[in-house]
């Protein structure tokens, strides 16, 4: 069941309807306005009512994907499911590699700064604070078309030594694996035999070697390091020997959500009434209501109905960056990519395509010459080179991008 979300005259959200015909007329009649497209939202034009019911609305939080939906009985109004942004830590390392490139051309010398160091209260890395800043704004977006009583919030903190030490407690805690070694190398040499992983041979000159590099985000972690020989070190950087090692199992997300759950509880109750849940009883309520498990229907689970009708859609959400950062291409960096709109249209725009058959989809690439290419809510490419005499502006670009997904019965 699809529901068109309302707003009165001063823009306050009132309860959905399915009534699609009196809405086409609404709209026919001058009676309502369309606000948003997707979802699809209308603000009336001569309704001044608040009459509104207790929604409740669940949120399960995430490193990656968030779910969210908005309960009232056995009703869904609403489900969606949000992919966070990921790619924050290699833009600052660009960021930071541009700047440094223009500091060595800067031949003019000024005096070194330090009253920019310090780190205000609940500072939080760029990376974690776009993740929090996308999972509030999801809420808020949420609260402009739908009447929020209460949020759910499921929250969880993982032990990361315990994850790989099960049987791990009290002091051990404080107990490293390179406990009772002089250094990291010397703990790595002795795990591995002083025995080289690349050609089983114990003789000669030993290094360690990052199975995961540390320009790609690897750690200096003891399960990231193995033991290789010199030589084969060197001929492994140049590309002359190929050599696969198992890669260490990763507690990035964990700890991410870990971090992460005090900030986004702390920062939604300035605005809404908030309640904490935790992931086992999301588990329970889900296999109850018995639903597949998914981050929008687990977000459905949190709400904790007694029952739920049939959920045949969902709403699709990625959150895109406001713009680029690179300003050139090329070699030499020859080639200037436009930054402002090209005939009307930018990145990220939503556009119907006319060139071969109708297309929907999002600018992913301009040129200045007036040819773009179009790709899906993934960023997957779907039309390579398309000019703007055959497109169609239905949206402009947003930070959060919303798709309609229909379940397949």
């Amino acid at each position: 069941m699809t529901y068109v979300y309302v707003q009165n005259k001063n823009g306050i959200p009132l309860m959905p309807t399915t009534r699609c015909g009196a809405v086409r007329r609404w709209l026919r009649d001058k009676k309502a306005t369309v606000v948003n497209l997707c979802p699809f939202t209308i603000r009336m034009t001569d309704i001044h009512t608040n009459h509104t019911q207790e929604t409740t609305v669940g949120l399960d939080t995430g490193a990656v994907n968030v779910g969210c939906s908005a309960v009232l009985g056995k009703k869904v109004l609403y489900t969606s499911e949000t992919k966070l942004r990921t790619d924050i830590h290699k833009k600052m390392q660009r960021r930071a590699m541009y700047r440094r490139s223009r500091r060595t051309r800067n031949t003019r010398y000024r005096q070194p700064r330090f009253d920019n160091r310090t780190r205000a209260k609940g500072w939080l890395p760029p990376s974690l604070q776009s993740k929090k800043d996308s999972t509030v704004k999801i809420v808020q977006k949420l609260s402009k078309i739908l009447p929020i009583t209460k949020v759910k919030v499921e929250i969880a903190k993982f032990d990361t030594q315990k994850l790989q030490n099960p049987s791990i407690q009290d002091v051990e805690y404080q107990k490293g694996k390179t406990e009772g070694y002089d250094n990291l190398r010397a703990y790595v040499f002795e795990r591995d035999g002083y025995t080289c992983k690349i050609c089983k041979k114990k003789d000669g000159i030993m290094q360690t070697h990052h199975i995961i590099q540390r320009k790609d985000g690897g750690s200096d972690r003891p399960d990231n390091l193995v033991c290789v020989h010199k030589t084969c070190h060197e001929q492994l950087h140049k590309g002359v020997i190929q050599h696969t090692f198992k890669k260490p199992k990763s507690y990035k997300i964990e700890s991410q959500v870990t971090v992460l759950k005090d900030f986004i509880v702390s920062e939604l109750r300035k605005s809404f009434d908030v309640e904490v849940t935790f992931g086992h009883i999301t588990k329970r309520n889900r296999q109850r209501l018995n639903l597949p498990k998914s981050h929008c229907f687990d977000a459905v689970a949190i709400c904790n109905p007694k029952k739920v009708e049939r959920i045949d859609y969902h709403y699709q959400n990625i959150c895109r960056s406001h713009g680029r950062y690179k300003l050139t291409q090329g070699i030499r960096s020859q080639q200037y990519l436009p930054t402002k709109r090209v005939f009307g249209y930018d990145v990220g725009d939503k556009v119907l395509c006319r060139k071969n058959a109708k297309v929907i989809g999002y600018i992913k690439g301009k040129m200045s010459t007036g040819y773009f290419m179009i790709g899906d809510i993934f960023n997957k490419t779907i039309i390579k080179c398309c000019s703007y005499k055959y497109l169609e502006l239905i949206e402009y670009g947003k930070t959060i991008q919303s798709q309609f997904i229909h379940h397949q019965p």
